[in-house]
């Protein structure tokens, strides 16, 4: 037979009674408009007599049946009548008969180039059911679901899943039909450069059977839409995985690798606590209730208990000042509407170190977390929808409260670390090996994973790093040039610089990689970007300080002078040295006056230079990985064994000399620091500054990886050197604020001082 005009293709599942008349609208409307067709009706698993009817209909060579062997969904049936299709066009249309097959030649014409023109006026033509008789328990779903379609994917269409589409052929073969994807075909098309106009078409009342594909698909179909609107926005394309594709597999052994992680992870928090305190916290209510057993007065044992837990506070889910200064920010916004954490520091198990002083507008001194407050006000808005959905607040319920809340601000910036980075490792590596070796060491051989259990902003920052320079990679590399990739590019790089201010050289560097790629979209998006940010970070300290420096520039000399209320004492140069009355009356002068241990900073700059780099406090002793990222940065400069074209030879060269000039000077700026700053980021259990720069070190360690999964010598080596990662990550399972294990070697052995 020749091939026809058009071929149809009609989905059904359970829609006996309907076919016969539906198929018989479909030859009045074909042959009345002088097109040549053919019939593709697909039995998407069907339990009542739709193949008995379609066999029937089957004497007619125009009209096909196809049965699939059981219920694969509208997309899968979709995908089996248009792999027969030989039209120059096709339409598909459901077979419930609310679709009025009528309408088809008309949307067929919209396909031709008109007299004046040679292009066709769309290559695929949408209906738009107008008015639509269904029931409003899926007219309102669906009004929802188009307007988030058309918000997060830019094409904005009144009714993107209506049943009845006409487009060209080579428009369906770029279609990638699967899961449930005939949701988004518009956008598809849309996305791949082909015109999309959208005509009002005629609806009709069912007449028999129930609808297939109602409310309970708009949530399925939610995080479809998410991933669709993921790949429009960054210019990428949708793609058909195969069983054996080696990117897929590969992937999925990615997402194998973070399974494990997150839950283990997600385990530590919901066990984290003071666990050094909890004999201690028994050992007390024991005594507590000896001694009152003994005095011979009437005592209830819980309400003892409770009384001593709740006095004493020993266990707590914030392992640090450190992070308990974060959290003291985060409560006081919150709670009281404020940055003062005076009220809530003398709460039992709420004390931090990590705290300055200065007086209000007022003039009266008050406490205010050391931290710059960016962090803070960010974390205080999941924190203020949780306070108002629950009544409770940290203070009275920590653990459920902040295990709930670190979920969000640790588990997920985790996961998205390791989806950032894996997309990194997979782009710049050669082979499955090196490149799973690599996902391993971000997910479990970094203390990113370590730290994920508190709230700092080592990991946010680092986040933050990884997902600008994959989006690095997917402009240069893939031409994903996208305003809002430009945008995310900007938002992102400045991001990771107000988290850790010595990140402002990586922020310098994304901004002028891609200016060298498109000026006009640097200067119009990504600079604005990064300069709201940047807006963002002052104004914040300016809401909490009355100053647009943070609070560690101001530490500098002179004396302390007294200050409203009576005991306290400041000093305008240096907000570390204060004296603070407590609401019980006690005067509590600061830690930072005269800071014991490791906080006094190590006097000679040679040796914290030996112990910051391959010493106690090694950031290439504890996480030896590291050691491949000199020579991996050799080997992403060397063009001789790369395949990939000039353009992308020349940013993989540009990228190794961004990472080593970020490296050196973010590392050169913490040795250069004064004594009283040589402190290896206090009591922790690794360099914790130089954390947020495993993305970027990571994309160094592939290519050096890959070279070393060539020879089992190699591999061998690759292996010790995770193993070992592993462990230093691994070792403070259950508080990070701990020194490393080669430190606590060191003090067992005579070579350390005890601190």
């Amino acid at each position: 037979m020749p091939k026809p005009t058009i071929s149809l293709v009609i989905p059904v599942r359970n829609e006996a009674g309907n076919i016969v008349p539906l198929v018989s609208e479909i030859q009045q409307a074909m042959e009345g408009a002088n097109l040549s067709w053919e019939l593709f009706i697909v039995d998407d698993g069907s339990t009542d007599a739709s193949w008995d009817e379609i066999n029937r209909l089957t004497h007619d060579p125009r009209i096909n049946g196809i049965k699939l062997d059981h219920a694969q969904g509208k997309t899968a049936a979709l995908a089996a009548g248009f792999a027969r299709c030989q039209g120059q066009a096709y339409a598909m249309l459901d077979g419930d008969g609310q679709d009025d097959p009528a309408e088809i030649p008309k949307m067929f014409i919209m396909l031709q180039p008109h007299e004046s023109s040679t292009t066709p006026a769309a290559d695929l033509v949408n209906g738009w059911k107008t008015p639509r008789l269904d029931p409003w328990h899926k007219t309102f779903p669906s009004r929802v679901f188009n307007k988030l379609v058309g918000w997060m994917t830019g094409l904005h269409l009144h009714d993107h899943n209506c049943g009845l589409k006409v487009m060209r052929s080579d428009v369906a073969h770029q279609l990638t039909l699967i899961d449930d994807m005939h949701r988004f075909i518009p956008v598809m098309a849309s996305s791949r450069g082909f015109r999309v106009i959208e005509v009002p078409i005629r609806h009709r009342p069912r007449v028999r059977g129930t609808s297939k594909y109602g409310v309970g698909r708009f949530f399925r179909g939610f995080l479809d839409l998410l991933r669709v609107a993921i790949i429009v926005r960054t210019g990428s394309h949708f793609h058909r995985p195969h069983e054996n594709d080696p990117q897929t597999n590969r992937f999925w052994m990615y997402a194998i690798l973070a399974a494990i992680v997150l839950g283990s992870v997600i385990g530590r928090l919901g066990a984290v606590s003071s666990i050094d305190k909890i004999a201690l916290e028994k050992r007390l209510i024991a005594d507590a209730i000896t001694k009152a057993t003994n005095s011979g007065v009437e005592f209830d044992e819980d309400v003892l208990r409770q009384r001593i837990v709740e006095s004493k506070r020993l266990m707590r889910p914030f392992l640090s000042a450190n992070d308990r200064s974060r959290w003291l920010t985060i409560r006081s916004l919150v709670e009281n509407g404020s940055f003062e954490i005076d009220q809530l520091i003398s709460e039992p198990g709420w004390d931090t170190i990590d705290a300055v002083a200065h007086p209000d507008a007022s003039g009266n001194l008050h406490l205010y977390s050391s931290k710059p407050p960016i962090l803070a006000v960010l974390a205080a808005g999941p924190y203020w929808l949780l306070n108002r959905l629950t009544g409770w607040t940290l203070g009275d319920h920590p653990f459920e409260m902040g295990r709930m809340l670190m979920v969000l601000f640790g588990l997920v910036p985790l996961g998205l670390l390791i989806f950032f980075t894996a997309g990194i490792v997979d782009r710049l590596g050669h082979t499955d090996w090196g490149r799973l070796w690599s996902v391993a060491l971000i997910a479990a051989g970094t203390f990113l994973t370590t730290f994920a259990i508190v709230l700092t902003n080592h990991l946010p920052a680092a986040v933050c790093a990884a997902a600008s320079l994959w989006i690095l990679l997917r402009i240069h590399l893939d031409n994903a040039r996208s305003w809002s990739m430009f945008l995310c590019a900007g938002l992102t790089a400045a991001l990771t610089a107000a988290f850790e201010l010595p990140a402002l050289s990586w922020l310098v560097i994304v901004l002028l990689m891609l200016f060298l790629v498109d000026q006009r979209k640097t200067v119009f998006v990504a600079l604005p970007a990064a300069a709201g940010i940047a807006a963002l970070f002052f104004f914040t300290n300016w809401l909490a300080h009355d100053t647009l420096v943070p609070p560690y520039g101001h530490r500098g000399f002179g004396e302390a002078i007294a200050i409203d209320p009576p005991g306290a004492t400041w000093n305008p140069n240096n907000w570390y040295d204060y004296s603070w009355p407590r609401s019980d009356g006690r005067i509590v002068s600061s830690y930072w006056r005269n800071p014991g241990g490791i906080d006094k900073g190590e006097q000679s700059i040679a040796a914290y230079t030996f112990h910051v780099l391959i010493g106690h406090h090694g950031i290439f002793s504890l996480t030896p990985a590291w050691l491949l990222v000199i020579p991996g940065l050799l080997y992403l400069r060397s063009p001789q064994h790369d395949t990939s074209s000039t353009e992308a030879r020349i940013f993989k060269r540009r990228i190794a000399l961004a990472i080593t000039v970020v490296s050196v000077a973010v590392i050169c700026f913490y040795l250069s620091r004064p004594q009283i700053d040589r402190n290896y980021g206090g009591m922790t259990s690794g360099f914790r500054w130089a954390f947020w720069l495993a993305p970027l070190w990571m994309a160094a360690v592939v290519p050096a990886a890959d070279r070393l999964s060539k020879s089992h010598w190699g591999r061998s080596c690759a292996l010790i050197l995770l193993f070992f990662s592993v462990l230093s990550a691994a070792f403070p399972t259950w508080n990070p604020w701990t020194l490393p294990w080669l430190h606590q070697w060191l003090i067992h052995i005579g070579f350390a001082p005890v601190l």
